[in-house]
């Protein structure tokens, strides 16, 4: 988990912000899980759970973020729990292009938008403005860059077409 402690960063939020919790298959998994559904209430934050369907069940998460190569599960997780928000990954033009009107997605996380420590970034040519717009012109959908976004690098996505941005590395507590 590259946020060891998220449940700190979560607190400090402001209202509306979504947290997508991945636990990678953490042992404590549903205790965190739990924990942030708390600070989610008492903060008015959206949690999402990631790729974990079940523990969002669970906690009472408010969704469900899909990696990209789970995009096939939206339709059916759709259809047997509507009450739940979905987002998911997005890593190439083409597989967004493709998503149909009737999709269930809510929103879309494109990366990496600048140079990142992701692993999913490793060997990956970034982005930039540029393909951010072009991915915001081939869907309807909301549209969020994660990857590299600063508050130095921020100011080159003005005018693309995001809808927001998520970070993780940018994210930093000092003790």
């Amino acid at each position: 988990m590259r946020t060891p402690h998220p449940e700190d960063i979560a607190t400090l939020l402001p209202a509306g912000t979504g947290i997508i919790f991945r636990h990678f298959g953490e042992a404590h998994a549903r205790q965190r899980a739990k924990l942030l559904r708390k600070i989610a209430d008492d903060h008015g934050l959206v949690l999402l759970i990631g790729e974990d369907d079940a523990l969002a069940l669970d906690v009472g998460a408010d969704g469900v973020h899909l990696a990209q190569a789970s995009l096939g599960r939206a339709a059916d997780l759709h259809r047997n729990h509507p009450q739940l928000r979905l987002s998911a990954a997005c890593h190439d033009i083409d597989t967004l292009a493709r998503l149909p009107d009737s999709t269930p997605l809510q929103a879309v996380f494109i990366s990496p938008v600048f140079n990142s420590r992701s692993a999913s970034a490793r060997d990956v040519t970034p982005l930039g403005a540029r393909g951010a717009r072009d991915y915001t012109a081939v869907t309807g959908l909301p549209v969020y860059g994660l990857g590299g976004i600063t508050c130095y690098s921020i100011a080159e996505l003005r005018d693309c077409g995001l809808a927001g941005f998520g970070a993780v590395d940018a994210f930093h507590i000092a003790d």
